[in-house]
């Protein structure tokens, strides 16, 4: 019989998703406070009141100054009601490992993530702020928030109602068996973790037995690399709800880039302006290459947009003194116009994006919570970190920048064709078996109509190539990308910084600040001071920077630096490596934020169901998920990573 997946993952968080201590003592331990009495032992004449208390805490009954005065008083003030709190805070010890990215892989698969926890506002609270894991859950469920606890039958009947799920469609995840035996009872699939072991692998297994491959892969991927994942964990507006799905048609995320100047009508360069849908940017430009005859390299573009929607966007093809002999048409692509220009359209050469996205799955009715957020983010900017079409479908392409800066070209190649990285479509299985054995001519084949990096590399291969040449053949705009990747998951990882940090919107001794007018750059100094820089941090006029690391960039003060250099040796490498191999990114200053300008907000019903609408525009390079994500919370798009 063939697994049916679950519709949703729901995980209970301590002892599943986050590691917590399992005793008094060791919470004492923890919070290092002495531990005093007969507490855990036979002569434990406190157990039963203190559940009782924790018991109505979680249930929302009790705040939390009273909590601490109550269990201090249990214990007849052996222990302070500020001893309570500290022991109470450290409680929660972190993330267990892989979780996060596990809980991840399980969302871009397009299963919802959920959790029903037995909890209290302060740990909810505490958690917001620390755990990685806890941000990616979507769907968040808690005793305190239902007045509910597990094993109460109630508490899933509530869940059930919430979700809209069917029993046999959730799949639940807790380490305590009376929580487990009350889910089965009402007909849910479960998985007792066993939380002193590995509660990611665990999970993972498990739903790699019910046909969720992808959680598998991901958590794989993620214990076969020991460098985080390059994706930002952390939001401005911590946001939880309303949720909901994008891209459900290409239509809904619209996507138009601003010129920076217009072609003059004249030069060796034919502007195209391109609409594409559904549509892939390298397929764009092979497409493009093929009908003018032209090497792919040669033509210009200003960035890369979208797969998933409608886009628009110039480009530019260096055909001098000769017009296309037919006009170029496709059935995913459309030129909309013609006109010569004296140059090639370089990166970064547009004003900015504008987008119109509708998103889905979520009730109309929300848009007050949206437009709040959006105030919010109109005053303190959005989070300039790169979503995850810059780390390619794999969420890979930093591992290949690595190794190109590395020169370990057949470690590229090994990870492009191989199992050993082994987050893949399963359609291209035949396909790396056969390049693991290096049967490369009987692998062409077998390759897929859209692994064209793929089917090139095990082409070149096949013709006896050295390993530098076959990486090489794919083209130097492909390396340069893969590296951008790598600098790219660098600076995601600096911003998470400094959003945990409070200081996203703030310059700091040792900052680089970046004037938003005009785009330069300065380095902080006693020239100014820090009230007179914050205050104009404030009115928008400047933002602190993060790196992209290369030869050519200004390099901020010794505090920054060191924890810039921090943030590279998280991903396996030194700073140094950008600027001394043969491959060296020129390299720059990225501002942290970035302001969102001509914003537009409604919601309404159509043929497709609910919708809130949100329009914008933003500056060259931005990614317009990040501000998804800060406005809607956890998001989902309408496809598998692996499609």
């Amino acid at each position: 019989m063939t697994a049916v997946p679950p519709k949703i993952v729901c995980v209970d968080l301590g002892g599943v998703v986050v590691r917590i201590c399992r005793s008094w003592t060791e919470g004492c331990a923890a919070a290092n406070v002495p531990s005093r009495g007969f507490v855990d032992g036979s002569e434990d004449s406190t157990r039963a009141q203190r559940h009782a208390a924790v018991d109505r805490y979680q249930r929302g009954l009790t705040v939390y100054p009273d909590f601490l005065d109550e269990i201090s008083a249990i214990f007849g003030g052996i222990y302070t009601p500020q001893e309570i709190g500290r022991i109470h805070e450290g409680w929660i010890l972190g993330d267990y490992p892989g979780v996060a990215e596990l809980l991840a892989g399980i969302q871009r698969g397009g299963i919802r993530v959920a959790c029903l926890s037995n909890t209290n506002d302060a740990h909810w609270k505490q958690m917001q702020e620390t755990s990685a894991a806890f941000g990616v859950i979507e769907t968040r469920h808690a005793s305190h928030l239902l007045g509910l606890n597990k094993p109460d039958p109630a508490i899933y009947a509530a869940f059930e109602n919430s979700t809209g799920c069917a029993q046999s469609e959730i799949f639940f995840a807790d380490d305590l068996i009376e929580n487990i035996r009350a889910a089965q009872a009402r007909g849910w699939d479960t998985l007792h973790i066993d939380h002193e072991g590995d509660p990611a692998r665990q999970i993972a297994d498990a739903l790699a037995k019910r046909g969720v491959i992808a959680a598998a892969l991901a958590f794989k991927a993620h214990t076969s690399e020991a460098i985080p994942s390059p994706l930002m964990t952390r939001t401005i507006c911590r946001a939880e709800q309303p949720g909901g799905v994008i891209k459900v048609r290409s239509a809904d995320f619209l996507v138009d880039e601003l010129p920076l100047y217009e072609p003059s009508g004249e030069g060796e360069h034919l502007y195209l302006g391109i609409q594409k849908e559904n549509m892939p940017h390298d397929e764009m430009l092979r497409i493009v290459a093929d009908h003018f005859k032209v090497d792919p390299d040669s033509i210009g573009t200003a960035g890369r947009k979208d797969r998933h929607a409608v886009t628009r966007q110039a480009i530019s093809v260096n055909i001098p003194g000769k017009e296309p002999p037919t006009e170029l048409t496709h059935d995913r692509l459309l030129v909309l116009w013609t006109l010569r220009h004296g140059n090639k359209l370089r990166t970064g050469h547009l004003a900015g994006n504008r987008f119109a996205i509708r998103v889905r799955e979520v009730d109309p009715l929300q848009i007050p919570v949206v437009y709040r957020r959006l105030q919010i983010l109109t005053k303190s900017g959005v989070p300039n970190g790169f979503g995850e079409q810059r780390f390619g479908q794999r969420l890979d392409n930093h591992l290949l920048g690595r190794m190109v800066l590395q020169e370990n070209w057949n470690g590229i190649i090994e990870h492009l064709t191989g199992t050993s990285h082994p987050l893949f479509p399963e359609h291209q299985r035949a396909a790396r078996m056969a390049c693991d054995a290096g049967e490369w001519s009987a692998s062409v084949p077998l390759w897929g109509a859209g692994d064209h990096a793929e089917r090139r590399m095990a082409l070149a291969k096949s013709r006896g190539w050295t390993a530098s040449r076959s990486v090489k053949s794919l083209g130097g705009a492909m390396l340069r990308f893969w590296v951008n990747a790598l600098q790219s998951a660098i600076f995601n990882r600096v911003v998470d910084d400094r959003i945990a940090a409070n200081q996203i919107d703030q310059i700091r001794d040792g900052d680089i600040a970046y004037r938003h007018e005009g785009g330069a750059c300065f380095v902080v100094d006693a020239s100014e001071t820090l009230d007179s820089l914050n205050a104009r941090a404030l009115r928008f006029e400047i933002s602190p920077t993060g790196p992209m690391f290369g030869e050519k960039m200004l390099a901020a003060g010794e505090s920054v630096a060191q924890a810039e250099a921090n943030a590279a040796r998280a991903f396996g490498i030194t700073s140094e490596l950008f600027s001394g191999s043969s491959h060296p990114p020129s390299g720059e200053r990225r501002p942290l934020r970035i302001a969102i300008e001509n914003a537009a907000l409604d919601s309404g019903i159509d043929e497709f169901g609910g919708y809130i609408r949100i329009a914008f525009d933003l500056p060259p390079g931005a990614f317009a998920t990040t501000v998804l994500k800060e406005l809607f919370g956890p998001i989902r798009t309408n496809f598998d990573v692996h499609e």
